[in-house]
Parts: structure tokens; C-alpha cells; sequence
């Protein structure tokens, strides 16, 4: 009987992940099976206190990553420079808040400079031109780029090539979001739709 009953609170949690991160939760990307796939163990966490952050050979070309190889992406509908983030709530839990210190690779020119935002609940989440960044629970493994145009809203931050695509130290920031990292630009803030275009 303790099996069964189980068994039944687990579907019940199941049932509730998918209607939470269903087509129609804010921030969602619109893909049932993707946004099912947020629930999995195996998704990446942005709880990290100090993130090291790298870049990826990846099929869109050299990306930006977190220090465990995961995509990173920005989201068009947050609107760069404002503090604050629009991916709340189910949104959040499908798109993870990247949080913590982070330090630029090395050698590494980003598409403009660091800082971070307050979330609702206190932490801080990392962002890179004013644009708050983001995980997608739905790449299970380094170098996975599955987020990628999601709602055509979502995008991983292409990189110029560059042959450095080890963790480094060039610049963090804790605290200012005026930090940069060497060589930094800063004149792109626009998106173009296709994930780095303008980012």
C-alpha cells in the first residue's frame, strides 16, 4: 500500500512540474517535451557561489559557458540595464538563474560587461550587458545548446573565436554591475533573434 501511495504522489509532482513549465508559464519556451525535460535530475544547478565562467565549442559556434561547460543564455524580454529580471517563478525553474561571482574567461572579449541584478528572493543573478543570464534545465550535458531560440526569445551569447576556452581571471565582479572584462564592448545591446547577432 506504501508503494502505491507513492507511486501516486510522485505522478501528482510530475503533473505539477508539467503544468508549471507548461507552454503557457511565463518565460516558458513553448516546448512541452523541453520544458517536461526541466524536471530531470541531470539539469544543470545555477546555485554555485563562485562561477568561473568558459567558453564552448558547441553547432553555434564558440558560446559562452559556465565553469561546467553548460550553455549559458540570455532571454529578449528582459530588458538590459533595468535590475531586474522577468523569468520568475516556473520560468526561473526551467531557465535557472545563474548566480555567484564570476570572472570572465581568459583572454576572452565579452559582448559587454559584468554585473548582476537582486532577484525577488535576495540572490544575486549574474548579467553580461545589462542582460540577466540564465541555464536551461533542459541540457543535460556540456555543450548541449537546446534552449537555443526557444519562443524566439531565448539565445546562448556567441563569442568572437578566440583561443583561449579555459576558466580564467581577467576581470569578476561581486556586487558592481560595472565590472568588465578585458576588452569588453560595450556599444551591442540589441538582439537579433538568432542568439548573438547583437549580443
Amino acid at each position: 500500500m506504501r508503494i502505491r501511495w507513492q507511486a501516486a504522489a510522485g505522478l501528482m509532482a510530475a503533473a505539477f512540474l508539467v503544468t508549471a513549465c507548461g507552454p503557457g508559464s511565463s518565460g516558458g519556451s513553448g516546448n512541452a517535451a523541453a520544458d517536461g525535460a526541466s524536471a530531470s535530475p541531470a539539469a544543470p544547478s545555477a546555485s554555485a557561489v563562485s562561477v568561473a565562467l568558459k567558453t564552448a565549442q558547441t553547432s553555434l559556434g564558440t558560446i559562452l559557458a559556465s565553469a561546467g561547460g553548460y550553455t549559458l543564455y540570455y532571454y529578449s524580454a528582459d530588458k538590459p540595464g533595468s535590475g531586474t529580471s522577468v523569468c520568475t517563478g516556473s520560468c526561473a525553474t526551467a531557465w535557472p538563474p545563474l548566480t555567484g561571482t564570476v570572472q570572465a574567461p581568459a583572454g576572452v572579449t565579452l559582448p559587454g560587461p559584468l554585473g548582476e541584478i537582486t532577484r525577488p528572493g535576495g540572490s544575486k543573478q549574474v548579467t553580461i550587458n545589462g542582460y540577466p543570464i540564465y541555464l536551461f534545465a533542459g541540457d543535460h550535458a556540456p555543450g548541449q545548446v537546446t534552449g537555443n531560440g526557444a519562443d524566439g526569445e531565448w539565445h546562448v551569447i556567441k563569442l568572437a573565436a578566440s583561443s583561449s576556452s579555459t576558466a580564467g581571471s581577467s576581470s569578476s565582479t561581486s556586487g558592481s554591475s560595472s565590472g568588465t572584462s578585458s576588452g569588453a564592448s560595450t556599444g551591442s545591446t540589441g538582439s537579433t533573434g538568432s542568439g548573438g547577432g547583437g549580443y
